[in-house]
């Protein structure tokens, strides 16, 4: 214990010096985050890379026991699969980290590394092979262990990563969940991970002196993933020590505070039709400033909630599955609860109006830009053949189910009729089915008092974007068709009576 102890204090006291430096650096270099992006609060530019200084205090009694000879630093060496997973998948996501708080990094660029990463860890030995739910037997993963260890590993990544957005929070968090699975690694007897957890723990409390409300440095994604990996690397190390106590499903419950956060935002941009990478201000900090608390009071109340998690996590494992199963019902029942008071139903209702109607005016800019263009080359055709085969095009334009035209002409016997007709399942036209949702509106082929004929349209009633748009491009056709049977016919002047138009 007084190692840990020792550990703590030296990761606590470096993280302070490191942070201090690491903050001077950045504002030397003008290294800093500044207040644009999809989520960002802040309204002054801020240094960033506080990440780095979390990490090089963390490794400082890391590295300080291995160059010492007592039990603790000969247990870490019998760990060469943990070690491994620091040093590659550590150093990897560390990378990945500064690279984007430096120059930036995509959405898919990031996945691509953290995946690597948890290859990495897999790989070396850490594994989740076992979950343990109360009331069921022990479930062994076996061939499920490789996508359930990387979907861990990149799930609580990702999480630490996007609560990432008050001051203080992201660091908070950590160090709360940090110390709730240290607390169970010193049950268990895993001294290892208990040893990683509180070096993280110190590191990352010497650093939130600088990052607490108003914060003068941020962790950036250096930090809150380098701390979201440790995090699902250790859990899932200490699980596989002993699974029957340190349960996968116990660590959940200890981080399940980002991870409702990021499942949140995944569910809520797929059902609003956005990309589920794309950034926003509708995460569960922003939704509790939008309510008018302040940023420290939203990080109060959030720490608050993630201190409820780790002893609901300790109660898990450490009670009768009786117990356990009750404190799993209350969590739905806050999850529950949670949704309705930070009104997600009703951000994803209004996103989903926004996205139809974004679709409808989107779909009516095209339509209407189509119509345009095959008038422009219906006004060209030289015969009514040519013509009726420009305006067939008109069917896919619009949907139509049919397409109906009459044409007057003068012969012999008087005016004459003749119909050219189109229809997209049944081309005899010789159906006795009738459709109920299926609209026809008729409109007169007419340039001025000179009338050709009429053009009937029918389409389903579900394929309009709305009737007023679908008939008004109804008239744009009807007054195209009239324009180009004017011009075939070599006619000449629109100002005499209305009549019909002899051929």
């Amino acid at each position: 214990m007084r190692t840990l102890l020792v550990a703590f204090a030296l990761a606590f006291f470096a993280g302070i010096l490191f942070t201090w430096i690491i903050r001077h650096l950045a504002i030397r270099w003008k290294l800093y985050d500044d207040p644009v992006g999809g989520r960002k609060i802040h309204q002054r530019p801020i240094p960033r890379l506080g990440g780095i200084a979390v990490a090089l205090a963390f490794s400082v009694p890391v590295i300080a026991l291995a160059l010492w000879s007592n039990d603790i630093s000969a247990a870490l060496y019998t760990e060469p699969g943990l070690l491994i997973s620091l040093l590659g998948g550590g150093s990897l996501v560390l990378t990945l980290g500064i690279h984007d708080d430096l120059v930036g990094s995509g959405a898919l660029i990031k996945l691509i590394g953290q995946v690597t990463a948890a290859m990495v860890v897999f790989h070396a030995g850490v594994q989740i092979n076992v979950i343990s739910v109360p009331f069921m037997a022990p479930m062994v993963l076996g061939i499920w262990a490789f996508p359930v260890t990387i979907f861990w590993i990149v799930l609580v990544t990702n999480a630490i990563n996007l609560i990432d957005g008050l001051d203080g929070l992201a660091a908070g968090v950590a160090v709360l969940a940090g110390s709730t699975l240290a607390i169970m690694s010193l049950v268990e007897n895993d001294i290892v991970g208990a040893l990683l957890l509180v070096s993280m723990v110190g590191a990352t409390l010497g650093f939130l002196r600088f990052n607490w409300n108003p914060a003068s440095i941020f962790l950036g994604d250096t930090g809150s993933l380098f701390l979201g990996f440790l995090l699902a690397i250790v859990s899932a190390h200490s699980s596989q020590k002993s699974f029957a106590l340190f349960s996968i499903v116990a660590a959940f419950v200890a981080l399940a505070l980002p991870i409702f956060d990021l499942s949140m935002a995944v569910i809520r941009r797929f059902l609003m039709g956005k990309p589920i990478f794309s950034a926003d201000q509708y995460h569960v900090h922003h939704l509790l400033l939008r309510k008018g608390l302040s940023q420290r009071q939203a990080a109060v109340l959030l720490l608050g909630g993630a201190t409820f998690l780790g002893v609901a996590s300790l109660i898990f494992i450490y009670s009768s599955d009786k117990i356990s199963a009750i404190t799993i019902l209350v969590l739905v029942v806050l999850i529950g609860l949670a949704i309705r008071f930070l009104g997600y139903t009703d951000i994803i209702r209004a996103g989903r109006k926004t996205m139809m109607f974004g679709q409808l005016e989107e779909d009516a800019r095209v339509r209407s830009l189509s119509i345009n263009n095959l008038r422009a080359t219906m006004l060209k055709t030289e015969d009514e053949q040519t013509m009726w085969r420009a305006l067939l095009q008109a069917g896919e334009i619009l949907a139509l189910e049919e397409i109906a035209l009459q044409v007057l002409s003068q012969g012999d016997a008087g005016i004459e009729r003749k119909a050219r007709s189109w229809h997209r399942h049944d081309p005899d036209g010789k159906s006795d089915v009738q459709i109920q949702t299926l609209v026809r509106a008729e409109y007169p082929v007419q340039l001025g008092r000179v009338v050709f004929g009429s053009i009937t349209l029918s389409w389903l009633r579900e394929n309009s974007i709305f009737d007023p748009h679908q008939h008004a491009l109804g008239h744009i056709l009807a007054d195209a068709v009239a324009h180009a049977m004017f011009t075939q016919r070599g006619m000449d002047g629109l100002h005499e009576p209305e009549r019909h138009v002899s051929g």
